[in-house]
């Protein structure tokens, strides 16, 4: 008569290697986590600088450019026979205008660049799941 159960000790031994085991997974997983999520923030943080600078960048501009495009604006106005009172408001309005726009450009390029970027630790979950797998088979292995 043959005895098919494994000894205790060996059934011991493996549960304390899969404990182990997995104790270091989970520390390896949670150091990958970490990582990744710094990765994310880190660029996200880059993309978050480039949408202030780009703002301020348009508002100065938009200053700048009002006051001295609106000048010359308004001085071609008059040389064509605008009056000079009329010629001021519209060329400041008209210079304003295009300054804010390529401002607003610049705000929307910055803003699709960030709301493309995910946050998600996509490796760590694709990691853990193949945990999970691998946990499962050591857990129930196939015969």
């Amino acid at each position: 008569m043959t005895n098919d159960t494994p000894p205790t000790s060996s059934i011991a031994t493996l549960l304390r290697d899969l404990r182990d085991e997995t104790t270091t997974l989970l520390r390896q997983e949670v150091e990958l986590a970490k990582t990744e999520m710094s990765e994310k923030v880190s660029h996200t943080v880059s993309n978050v600088v480039q949408l202030a600078i780009g703002g301020f960048v348009a508002y100065a501009g938009a200053i700048l450019l009002l006051f001295g495009l609106s000048d010359l604006v308004g001085t071609i106005l008059i040389r064509v026979g605008v009056e000079a009172d009329m010629a001021v408001w519209i060329s400041r309005a008209a210079v304003g205008l295009i300054v804010a726009l390529v401002g607003w450009l610049m705000l929307s390029k910055a803003r699709k660049a960030l709301s493309s970027e995910s946050l998600v630790p996509e490796k760590t979950i694709s990691s853990l799941k193949e945990n999970k797998e691998w946990a499962q088979h050591k857990l129930h292995p196939s015969t």
